[in-house]
């Protein structure tokens, strides 16, 4: 009964697995279906300058001819601050060929270089005169952005750590876990073949804490900005100790950004709120101090909330906070080795609940 179990549990594995393996292979294999996930957004520079005046009139000379315009603030290594002016976003190669012939031919830029993005570029100026400050033009030691009005209707990127609207991720992960479990409850299940005995199982202080589960977790994890404030994500893969039994583990959930400073010393400072649910098993092989072999199998269910504090930059984020942690744990234990001679099965069953609340 148990080898049927574990082949069952194996062969349910295997088939997700499988599945998401050709999900994968066909994304990768077919641009087409991929197009969001692999999209690039390409961006021409025509223009830099030190003085905000100079870059609105640039960029008022591109927009009065039909073109879409991004202007960064910008700090260059040993050169100090500048204005950005990008022509973008364009979607394709072609397009960007196009766009080069046109800005050449109406002799609006005296050099043109492409970049090729994964998100979209927002911008840090806006173009209205009356919002100008001449002032502030004048002012080449600020380093803080001008305005955060956009000149184009584009989406921003994510707040935080968060995926931006619309956008998705695939990644993998790779989780290496020892949970120091508490007995709470235990129960022998003894057969003869004939017949079947239960009995409760008292538990003594001195071997509460002797079954931890120990598991390595490999899985994929998809996630997905419903806004540029809130991410969901699923995650599934296998759980296993060295080279035992695979086993199927999935869960999902989401990441809340409250709010992010883009602002004087705390740029990109932010803090978020996150949920998870996981759930799976795990089964090995141990010995036992007696020197007698047994199977567990260990069923858990695992519920986190996390609030973190952090800042951000384009590549990188660096953040700290604290998780309250939920984790359920049903463990059954079958003795391979030592058995008693009347008897074909032994089991004995513990019933764990952890919690845990680091900072």
């Amino acid at each position: 009964m148990q080898n049927s179990r574990t082949k069952e549990k194996k062969a349910c594995f295997f088939r997700h697995f499988l599945s998401t393996l050709i999900v994968i292979s066909v994304m990768f294999s077919c641009p087409d279906i991929t197009l969001s996930a692999t999209k690039y957004y390409y961006y021409l520079h025509t223009g830099s300058f030190r003085i905000k005046k100079d870059t609105i009139k640039f960029i008022e000379k591109l927009q009065k001819h039909g073109y879409k315009v991004v202007a960064k603030y910008k700090k260059i290594a040993d050169q100090g601050h500048w204005y950005l002016v990008y022509v973008g976003p364009l979607s394709s190669k072609k397009d960007v060929n196009l766009t080069i012939r046109s800005l050449r031919d109406k002799k609006l830029a005296k050099y043109i270089a492409v970049h090729q993005k994964r998100a979209l570029i927002s911008s840090d100026l806006m173009t209205k005169k009356k919002a100008v400050d001449e002032k502030a033009t004048k002012a080449k030691k600020s380093s803080d952005p001008v305005s955060t009005t956009k000149m184009t209707k584009l989406p921003q990127r994510g707040v935080g750590r968060n995926m931006a609207q619309g956008n998705f991720a695939l990644g993998y992960r790779h989780l290496y876990r020892e949970v120091a479990t508490e007995l709470t409850k235990r129960k022998r299940i003894t057969s003869d073949g004939s017949s079947t005995t239960v009995q409760a199982v008292p538990i003594s202080d001195s071997e509460k804490n002797d079954f931890p589960t120990l598991m390595h977790m490999d899985s994929l994890r998809f996630r997905y900005g419903l806004t540029d404030y809130l991410e969901i994500f699923l995650e599934a893969g296998g759980g296993y100790k060295e080279l035992s039994t695979i086993s199927f583990v999935y869960g999902g959930g989401f990441q809340l950004s409250l709010f992010e400073v883009e602002r004087g010393v705390f740029k990109g400072f932010y803090s978020s709120l996150s949920g998870a649910y996981l759930s799976g098993d795990v089964e090995y092989e141990f010995d036992s101090s007696a020197g007698n072999k047994w199977n567990k199998e260990a069923e858990f269910k695992e519920l986190s909330v996390k609030g973190e504090l952090g800042i951000i930059r384009s590549w990188f984020a660096v953040y700290l906070g604290g998780v309250f942690l939920k984790y359920d744990e049903t463990t059954k234990r079958e003795q391979l080795t030592g058995l008693d001679p009347p008897f074909l099965i032994k089991q004995a069953m513990c019933q764990s609940l952890f919690y845990k609340l680091s900072y």
